[in-house]
Formats: C-alpha cells, structure tokens, sequence
C-alpha cells in the first residue's frame, strides 16, 4: 500500500480535509494501474479547484498530464476535447476525420499505451459532463481496454446547476466518485471575509446563508456587495454573475457574449465575428474582471463555466440568433459553421437547410450522433413545407441519430409522430421501414397496416411500394421471428414485384430474404444471394434496409466457407461505420463474433462482443444486447463460466418479449455447450436436444444456422448413447443432401465415424480422420479438434500410439490456447493412456479399468464407456490380476480402495 505523502494545504482551499487528503492519496497512487477518480458536486462546490491540486500534485510526481477543459458549449464541438488532449502530441492526426470510429478510439488506445511507458498518464478532465460525444466514447474505449499500464483519469462531474439537473457522467467504469458536499457555514464565512474583508461580519453571514454552502456563489455574492449591487435574499446568483457581465463595456460584452455561443476559441475567430477593430480594447476589461482568461495560442475561455451559463440564461433569443450569424460568417471550419448556421437561420431556407444536413452527416460518420440529430431536427425546420421528400429523409435521418446516440424512445416517437401525418405511399414506407429496424416490438402490426394502407390502383409506384413492405415483412418473418415458410411466401412475392419493375433495390432485398429463408428450410436457391449483392449496391447506402452481403456472410458461414465470410462480414462492418450507421456496429460485430468462435478464435470473438455491447450500451438497444447475447453466452460456455447461464436467460427473456423465436434455440445451445464444459455428457445432450426441438418447431433444416445438432452428436458419442448418435446422424445425412455445405459433409463424415467407434468398427479411425482434416481445411478449428478427440479414441483402440501423441498434442494445443474447457480433458485423458505404466506396474488403460471395476461398472458397461470391445476388457483385466497376484473383481476393488485409485477421468 503505498502510504500519502502529507497534505500540503494550497492557497484558497478552505476546509475540504477529507476531500484534500483523498485526492492527495490520488496523487501519490498515480503510478498504480487504473487509480481514476471523479470529483462529483454541484456548479461551484469547489471540483475545479481541488481539480486543479490535484493536477499539480500528479505533475509534481512525475505524470504526464493531458488536461482537457470542456465547457457547456464544448458537447457540440466534435473531438474538441481530444484535440486538447492530443495537439501536441507528434503522430496526432486530425481525430475529428479518423474513420471508422474504432480506428480513433484504437488511436488514442495506442497512444495512451505509448505514453505510459515511459511514466504515468493522468487524462485530466474539467468537466465530464461537457465532453463532446467523440471525445466520450473515444476516452471510454481507451480506458476500459488498459490493463495495467499506470494511466488514470482525474475529473470533475458536474451534478446540479442553479437552473436543472446537468447531463451526467458519461459511463467510464471502475472510477472513484468522491462527492464534495456543501461548505459548513464556518468556512464559508471565511471565503467572503478573505475575499470582500471590509465587508461586515453580518452581512458576510448573510451572504453565507444565500449561497446555500456553495462556494463560487459565496465569492460572487461577496463581490456583488463589494460593488453596491442590490441582492435579494431570493436572488439567483446566476443573476448576480449576470450584473457582473453586464457592467463591462460593450465590446466586451459582445466578446464574451460570442465566447458563450463558441466555446474556447482563438481571439482572431471572436475578433472576426465580433467586428471588433481593437481586440486588446475588447479583451482587458474581461480579463481584468476575471471573466475571461487568455490560454496558450491565443485561446480565449471562460474562467468558471457557470459564467458561460450566466451570459447564455442573459441573452435574448434574437441577439443569439445575431451572434450565430457572425460566427458563421467568422468560422471556416464547416461543421462548426454549420452549427452556427443552425443557430442563425429561421423560416425556410433551402440552401441552409442542404449545409446543415451535409455537416450533419459528416458528424454522424465521426461519431458524434447527438450533434448530428440536433443538426438534423435544424434542417428539418427550414426545409419547405412543400419538399415532402427532403423532409422525411432528414426526419428518418434525425430518427436514427437519436438512437444512434442511446436515445432509442425519442427515436421511435419521432418515427410514430411522423407515421400519424404521412399519408400511405413511398414516404410512409420508407418512415415505416425505420421504425420496424429501431423497434421490434409490434413490428408486424406495424407492417401489416402499411400494407392495408396501400392504394388499390395497380400503378407501378404502388406496386413498387406493396413490394417493399412484402419483402420487410418476409425479412422480419424469416429471419426474424423463425415463422420461415410465412415469411418466404411474402418475401418470394416482393422478388416478383421488383422483378417486374425492374427495381434492382426491391429485387436486392427481396432475393436476399427469399435465399436466406429457402437456405434456413434446407432448399437452398442457387446463385440468389449472389444476385441481391451485385444488385444492391444501392441498399448498403441506407441505414435501414437489410444488407445483402450481411446475410451472404451468414449464409458462408453456415455451409463452411469461412474466409468468404469473414471478408462480407467485415466489409459491411467497414461500410456501416463509414455511412454513419453506428446503429448497425453492434449486429455486426455480433456477426464477425460467430465467425471468429467458429474459427476458433475466441479472443477475437471477445473483443468483438465487447466492442458491440459497447455500442449497444451507447445506443440504449436492448435487442441488439440480445443478439450479442448469443456469442457472448457461447463464449462463456466453452469456457465454462457460468456467466453462460445469465446470456441464456436473456434469449430466453428477449425471445419470449418479442417473439424473436430462434434465440430460444440459441439459448439452448449455450447451455448444452456449457455442461459439455464440466463434462456433464448427458446433461449436455439432453439441452442440445431441446434446442434441436426448438429448430424443428421454427422449420429449420440447416445444421449450420445455429449449430446445435453436431454437437448434440458429439455429447451422445461421450455419453456412448449409441442409438442417439445413430438418429441424430441420419437427421444430419437428411438435412445436408441438399445443401452442397461442405461444413454439413464434415459433419455428417465425423457423425458416420462416431456411431462406428461405438460399434467397434476399425475403419472408425480412417472416417474420422478424414472428418478431421476437413473440418480443419474449413478453418473451423474448434470442430476440428472436437472431432480429433474422437480420432484418438479410435487411434487407441487399434494401438496407433503415435497417431494419439500428434494428433493429441495439437488438439490439446488448440483446447488449451481458446481456454475452452471439457474437450482439453478428455484429450489429456487420452494422452495419459499412451504416457506409459503407472507405479504399481499397470498401464494407465489397466489404472482406468480397475478404477471403474471398483466403482461397480460391468465389463459391457465400461467397454462402452472407454470405446472398446467387452472382449478388450476382458484381456486387460486378465493382465491386472496377473500384475496384482489378485484372483477376482472384489479383490482388485479392494486394492484399489486402499490404493485411492479413482476412476474421475472421462470416459474418452
């Protein structure tokens, strides 16, 4: 533990023992991994000011400190804060431009890794609520993802304001919140006299009692009398920081008034917009006021961001709207323009209204959602009331961003407002489409009304229309729901509309549903889903539709093509970043998620559910942590963390909500997989075919859609359920003949050898060797090993010691490496019976069988249980008596009761 050094009292702190001494004991921990702490309070309780301590101490103790100050108007200034974090720093690049998002929050991961490798890092920030949304999510990235390099964050969080609850701390998790409660009245006292000391002990208590403990607004209390300024005991001491900037000259007061609207910003940008000939003129008297301070490179802020509040609360919307106008005029960069522009115009304006929804864009791409939405419900209010079409696609787009930024409920209300006005047709589609892609819930009702609503002329834009609906409601029905034969029927009649009109996007999405949902029922449709990709070009550009290459990845991945998949996957999780789909992040890393468990790699399957539920959490999408529940559930399992459990009831939960039926099944794959992990065979085999029920309730006829029935073959195998394996097997040969999935053929050649290891079949060993190397060829390398697990049975039973030596070391290597559980023991139990004799002079297949004897197993029942004949049995038994000087079962039972042989190996 390391012990604080002693309190050093800095000037102008005033009582705050506790508080002083904790962040003292911060700066002497600051080497130590993860140390971070949040002074929390409201507006003027004193953060800054031990904020600022505490900055000076870390610095004293050899930290590098990156500080960042935001200020209120600093949330719309996107990646502000890193660029203070981050300016000076030689590889800093432009962060506002960095795409995708994960390749700046990677950036900053990187940097902070370097940095602290040479000394500790304190990312110091001033205030938390403040921070622009690129900055937040980009810091809580980073900060989660360090181990233990010595990088922390010391911060303040601003809880309460005069006037409303301010935003909360963004989530960074594992902080220390200290809370700095309201000053006692005794040093309150103290901060007025030392600050106003001709003022009188009375009224220096009087000024305490209207600042309610608050310290800043003690001081600014203080200074009100100081200068006459008339205060009433219900007076707001906003009000009071108000009369202060009032009493500053004009130029001055048109300075910080435009500061207020900016933020930090250099002094030529306010000069330009302020009209101001003589900036000095203008910028001393706040100086001299303590209003404002002068900052490196000529930035100009707010000494105390309560007064940046002060001079907003003080303005009149007009001279708001005036001030906008001048710094959109001043300001060259064209976000932070558009912003301004937003603030200034009023009416109808069409060319604003183009700018503004470009910058918006342009932010959504970055990363900064909420800005973007607010930019959004901008140019929506001055695009005409006549361009129907330019007033939904802004609306829809607003939709998204709001959800986007974790606001799906406003989301959704925006969707059902606009749905209410809109009259059936194309632009009520297209609202319809977003509001069943944000919200499941009532989804169909939703669509099954848009369709009544379709006019009953038979014009090619109401077919075109009738079209899209079908082909969402055959996506949301298929693939969704699990209701496969309904939803391919009205998918199937969307593909003959589009083809009809020739609507390469309707065909696109169409086909992409009618494939997947034929390929799910067993029939694939050749070369279908290879034509929704080269179609759709167009459809990837919305943030809404189904993709096509999404659901060919899923289709490659199901039938065994791996890399194909891998590279759909990803180059539509590359898309949906660089279109501004953030909404979209968490599905497909959900996707790239089960690619990578499926190779094998389960660290990257990690980071792949990390990095979506992050974005989940910052969206607020309860379903998409649905979908993550499932590769998240699977990942627990083989790893035997009973985590699985809780992953498995929120499929249950979400399923039984939503009707989403398939996350049953997948619900019952993650718990048959996690008895697999404790070597509970039969316990496995048992959820596994729950699962498969579940399947087979929903039409499935894939194996690979959600890979429940091999490993239901491989749990009956362990258990040596023979007539399981066998039924199971000739499902499995039924599912995959029509399928041409070389994953399926692998599958069904490894079910084949398995059900002739049981039945003492010598060729057991050639069939599932060749399953191996298939499944290895494949990439899908946990399979592969699974299935090598078998291949040393039968290597043992025909005496091929050297194949259980390779092969078992391999497969043990790959078991080992994904920290996947049960399999890696049932391999080290094969390797121990070619590791030669045990001390007593019996081979460790001899250990076995008399350890079994001793627990009461007959000869058949332990043949079965160790994949050899009875007659194998016998000989091994004869050769132990002989080795024992032992005549008989009750005898070796009893050596081995002595002994403390036991029989707690797995059966393979």
């Amino acid at each position: 533990m390391v012990v604080p050094r002693a309190t050093v009292r800095p000037p102008g702190i005033v009582g705050r023992d506790l508080e002083l001494q904790r962040v003292e004991a911060f700066a002497a921990e600051v080497g130590a991994p993860a140390r971070s702490l949040v002074l929390v309070g409201e507006a003027g309780i004193g953060k800054t000011t031990l904020w600022e301590h505490g900055v000076a101490r870390c610095r004293a103790a050899h930290a590098q400190v990156l500080v960042t100050r935001p200020s209120e108007d600093d949330r719309d200034s996107p990646a502000q804060g890193l660029h203070d974090l981050f300016d000076r720093h030689p590889a800093y690049p432009d962060l506002a431009r960095v795409r995708p998002v994960v390749e700046r929050s990677r950036w900053v991961l990187d940097q902070l890794r370097t940095l602290a490798a040479h000394g500790p890092v304190v990312v110091a920030v001033d205030d938390l609520p403040w921070l622009d949304d690129i900055t937040r999510r980009t810091l809580r990235f980073a900060l989660r993802r360090l181990g233990d390099e010595p990088v922390s964050l010391l911060a303040t969080a601003r809880t309460w304001s005069p006037e409303r609850l301010a935003a909360p701390a963004p989530g960074l998790d594992g902080v220390e919140l200290l809370d700095l409660p309201r000053l006692e009245a005794g040093s309150l006292r103290r901060i007025v006299t030392a600050a106003a000391p001709t003022l009188s002990l009375p009224v220096a208590a009087q000024v305490g009692d209207l600042a309610h403990g608050n310290p800043f607004f003690a001081l600014e209390l203080a200074r009100a009398y100081r200068l006459g300024t008339t205060v009433t005991p219900d007076g707001s001491p906003l009000a009071v920081l108000g009369h202060r900037v009032a009493r500053l000259p004009a130029g001055t007061l048109r300075l910080v008034r435009l500061l207020a609207l900016a933020g930090p910003s250099p002094l030529r940008v306010l000069a330009a917009a302020g009209d101001l000939d003589n900036i000095d003129d203008a910028v001393r008297p706040g100086l001299e006021a303590d209003v404002v301070a002068l900052e490196r490179d000529d930035v100009l802020r707010f000494t105390h961001p309560l007064i940046a509040t002060a001079v907003l609360a003080g303005m009149h919307a007009l001279d708001r709207r005036a001030l906008h106008a001048a710094l959109a005029r001043a300001v060259t960069e064209p976000d932070a323009r558009a912003v301004h522009l937003a603030g200034a115009a009023e009416g109808v304006d069409a060319a604003a209204a183009d700018e503004i929804e470009a910058a918006a864009l342009r932010l959504a791409r970055r990363g900064a959602p909420r800005v973007a939405a607010d930019l959004l419900a901008d140019s929506v209010r001055l695009t005409a009331p006549g361009d129907a079409e330019a007033c939904v696609r802004r609306t829809v787009a607003e939709m998204m961003q709001r959800a986007t930024a974790g606001d799906l409920p406003t989301a959704v209300g925006i969707a059902d407002a606009l749905l209410a006005r809109l009259d059936p047709g194309p632009l009520r589609a297209a609202v319809v489409t977003g509001r069943v892609v944000l919200e499941f819930t009532n989804a169909e009702a939703i669509l099954r009304a848009a369709l009544d609503d379709v006019p009953g002329d038979e014009s090619d834009d109401t077919a075109r229309l009738r079209g899209r609906l079908l082909a969402l409601l055959g996506w949301l029905l298929a693939i969704h729901l699990g209701r496969v034969e309904e939803g391919l029927g009205h998918a199937q009649a969307a593909l003959d509309i589009g083809r009809s009109l020739d609507d390469a996007v309707l065909v696109a999405q169409a086909a992409s549903a009618v494939s997947t949902a034929s390929l799910l029922l067993g029939r694939p449709a050749d070369g279908l889903i290879d034509e929704a990709v080269a179609r759709g070009a167009e459809v990837v550009q919305s943030q809404l539709a189904l993709w096509p290459r999404v659901l060919r990845g899923r289709q490659q991945l199901w039938d065994g093509y791996l890399g194909p998949a891998r590279a759909d996957l990803e180059q539509m999780h590359r898309t949906a970043m660089s279109n501004g789909a953030e909404f979209q992040r968490s599905y497909r890393l959900s996707d790239l998620a089960l690619v990578a468990l499926a190779a094998g790699d389960l660290a990257s399957a990690a980071q792949h559910v990390e990095d979506g539920t992050e974005a989940a959490l910052d969206c607020g999408d309860e379903r998409a942590m649905a979908w993550l529940a499932y590769p998240a559930g699977l990942l627990a399992a083989l790893r035997g963390c009973d985590t699985a459990r809780a992953h498995a009831d929120r499929l249950d939960s979400w399923a039984g909500r939503v009707g989403e039926r398939p996350r049953h099944a997948m619900a019952g794959h993650v718990r048959g997989v996690l008895a697999t992990a404790h070597g509970r065979w039969s316990d496995a085999l048992e959820e596994l075919l729950r699962a498969l029920s579940a399947l087979d309730s929903l039409g499935y006829a894939h194996p690979g859609a959600v890979p429940v029935l091999p490993q239901a073959i491989h749990a009956a195998c362990q258990a040596g359920d023979a007539d399981s394996v066998e039924h199971l097997r000739d499902r499995l040969h039924r599912q995959s003949a029509a399928l041409r999935s070389p994953w399926a053929d692998a599958g069904l050649l490894a079910a084949t050898g398995q059900l002739m290891l049981l039945r003492d079949d010598p060729a057991s060993l050639d069939t599932l060797g060749r399953a191996h190397d298939r499944l290895a060829d494949l990439g899908y390398r946990l399979d592969a090993a699974r299935v090598g697990a078998f291949v040393l049975a039968a290597a043992l039973r025909t005496g091929r010691r050297q194949v259980v030596r390779d092969l078992g070391g391999r497969c043990l290597a790959t078991f080992e490496a994904a920290g996947v559980r049960g399999w890696d023991d049932v391999v080290r139990a094969h390797l121990d019976r070619v590791r030669g004799a045990s001390d007593d002079g019996l081979t460790p297949t001899e250990a076995e069988i008399a350890a079994l004897v001793a627990d009461g197993l007959r000869n058949r029942e332990i043949a079965v249980r160790m994949f050899v004949s009875e007659s194998t049995v016998e000989a091994h038994l004869t050769r132990t008596y002989r080795k024992l000087g032992l005549r008989n079962r009750a005898e070796l039972s009893r050596r081995v009761e002595r002994s403390g042989v036991s029989a707690g190996v797995s059966p393979l």
